[in-house]
This record gives structure tokens, C-alpha cells and sequence, in this order.
């Protein structure tokens, strides 16, 4: 009896306990909602993350604010998302970087992905292509290795920041093929304005930001990641048809403050997987060649480790601290 009775007590607790939660999903939102991004305005990060505002809003009825809270590679957003209540109202819009480089970029990271965030949704995932400026004179991935070997350390690549996905993704194609390569970071679009006039005559991008360079004939286009050629680009070899494993991930995910009641997160998941099959951001997201990802909340945590235990060993071999 007294089994009973402590059992039916527990239960009870539990459910008194999950009662708020679902109350809270039920309601959400009855205010506007902020999704903070790690990249300042008019980036391709900005952009995705503005028309999923846009259309959660429409389902909503209730304003998504996109805040741009750019620096130290996404830390400064999450500290800000973490200095928040965890009520679903301040989402961060993430990419691998944030959730699965950085705690190995970072001694003293100020932060822990897998202790102080919750996963909500994947929302999509973007190939990688490596092209060089015209003026070196290489229209083969072959070509510019030989180049590259026979001048080693003498060629510089671009990226968008030491640690940033375009740097790693870099390192990672170096390393694979068995070049040598100068890097010189930049922050914002500083690094595309200097691989076209050749300062830095090479570069790994995601193809959103590279895409009407390529087609301008203002860059050449020498190979993408992935299993098969892209729609987009359809003559540029994939790195895996020329003999080279160079798998990188360009994915983005939304995630949320711990503590965020489980069906809150039940619930945002839900919205942004029926956004995702929505033509009008279907065809935002193949605009900026991104595949969409839907799923459970748990598939963020999925791809976070993935990665982190796949890029770990990578960064520290390269001697990278931040």
C-alpha cells in the first residue's frame, strides 16, 4: 500500500511538474519572440535566419526579431541568449562552428553546448566549394596542387576568421591534398573582396557567398564537397570524384537556453519543421543552395557530436587555440 501510494505520488509530482510546461507551449508565443544571430546584417546567416522570422512569424502571429550579435565566433550571442530567461524567447540561430568547433578552438570557451543549450531544430545545410581568383592562372584542382607544391607556403588563403568553418574547411582540403598554404583571416566580406583581386588567390566558401562570382567568371570554381556534382555547378568535380575525402559540414540549427521546458521545445520544433516545407522558404533556402533538414530536437545534439568528435582531432593536430 504504501508503494502505491508513494508511486501514485510520484507520478502525480511528475505531472504537476510538466503541467507549466505544456501551458507554456500551449500559449507560446503570447509576446515577440527574439532569434539572436552570430553574424552581423546582410550575411548569409542574416538572410536565412530573416526569412525563418519571417515565416514563424506569419504562423505565430507574433513578431520574430532577428538581433545581430556578431564577435568572437558566435560567443558573445550565446552569452547574451544564456544571460536570458530559458522561456523559448530568445532562440540562437547556430552554425557547426558555435556548437561543435569552438569548444576546441577555445581554452576558456565561456561556454558549454552541451551543458548550457538545448537543441530545437536542424534547419539546413550548406555545401562548401573551393575556388581561386582568376589570376592564378589554375582551372583544375590538379593544376593548383602542382602549383602549390612547387611553392610551398607561398600561396595565402582566405577565410572568414581564424576558427571559422571557411578556415578549418581549408586546412582540412590542404592536408588532404599535401600543400602548404598561407592563411590570412578576415571578418565580414573583407575575405571575397581579396580573393578576387588575388591578395589571397584561394578560398573555401559556402556557395551562397561565392555563387555570382563564379557565374561572373570573377572566380573559378575547382571543386565541391558532397557526394554528387551540385545542380548549381554542374562541370566542377566533386572533391570525392577527384580522389580526395574532404567531407565538411555547413549546417545551421536553432537552439535554446537549458532549462527550457521540454515541450516548448516539442512545440518550436514542430513550427520550424512545417516551415521548412513551405514553398515560399523552400525557395529562399535553394536560392542560397541549402538543403533543409528536418527532424526531432535530438538531431541537433546528433550532428553537434558528430562533428565535435570528427573536428577535435583535426583542430588540435593543427595546433589552433584561440
Amino acid at each position: 500500500m504504501k508503494r502505491r501510494t508513494l508511486l501514485g505520488w510520484t507520478a502525480g509530482a511528475v505531472l504537476a511538474a510538466t503541467l507549466p510546461g505544456i501551458a507554456q507551449a500551449e500559449n507560446y508565443p503570447s509576446r515577440p519572440v527574439r532569434l539572436v544571430v552570430p553574424q552581423a546584417g546582410g550575411t548569409g546567416n542574416d538572410v536565412l535566419a530573416r526569412a525563418l522570422a519571417e515565416r514563424l512569424g506569419q504562423a505565430w502571429k507574433q513578431a520574430v526579431v532577428v538581433e545581430n550579435k556578431p564577435g568572437a565566433n558566435g560567443a558573445l550571442a550565446i552569452n547574451y541568449v544564456l544571460s536570458q530567461p530559458a522561456d523559448g524567447y530568445t532562440l540562437f540561430f547556430a552554425g557547426v562552428s558555435n556548437l561543435s568547433f569552438n569548444p576546441h578552438l577555445y581554452p576558456k570557451l565561456p561556454y558549454n553546448p552541451s551543458k548550457d543549450l538545448v537543441g530545437v531544430a536542424m534547419l539546413a545545410n550548406s555545401p562548401f566549394v573551393f575556388v581561386s581568383a582568376p589570376s592564378l592562372k589554375v582551372k583544375t584542382l590538379q593544376e593548383f596542387v602542382q602549383l602549390a607544391k612547387a611553392r610551398p607556403g607561398e600561396i595565402s588563403f582566405a577565410s572568414g576568421g581564424v576558427g571559422n568553418s571557411t578556415h578549418l574547411a581549408m586546412e582540412l582540403v590542404a592536408e588532404k591534398v599535401g600543400i602548404k598554404l598561407q592563411h590570412v583571416p578576415f571578418n565580414g566580406p573583407g575575405g571575397a573582396t581579396s580573393l578576387m583581386n588575388g591578395q589571397t588567390p584561394v578560398m573555401m566558401n559556402v556557395v551562397a557567398g561565392v555563387h555570382a562570382n563564379i557565374v561572373g567568371h570573377k572566380l573559378v570554381p575547382l571543386a565541391v564537397t558532397g557526394d554528387k556534382r551540385l545542380a548549381a555547378l554542374p562541370s566542377v568535380p566533386t572533391f570525392k570524384e577527384l580522389g580526395y575525402d574532404v567531407a565538411v559540414p555547413g549546417w545551421y540549427a536553432i537552439v535554446a537556453k537549458i532549462g527550457t521546458p521540454a515541450a516548448l521545445v516539442q512545440k518550436i520544433n514542430a513550427d520550424i519543421n512545417q516551415a521548412l516545407d513551405d514553398p515560399q522558404l523552400k525557395e529562399k533556402l535553394a536560392f542560397q543552395f541549402l538543403e533543409p533538414i528536418k527532424g526531432p530536437s535530438t538531431e541537433v545534439e546528433r550532428y553537434m557530436k558528430r562533428d565535435s568528435e570528427a573536428w577535435g582531432p583535426i583542430i588540435r593536430k593543427l595546433g589552433i587555440s584561440l
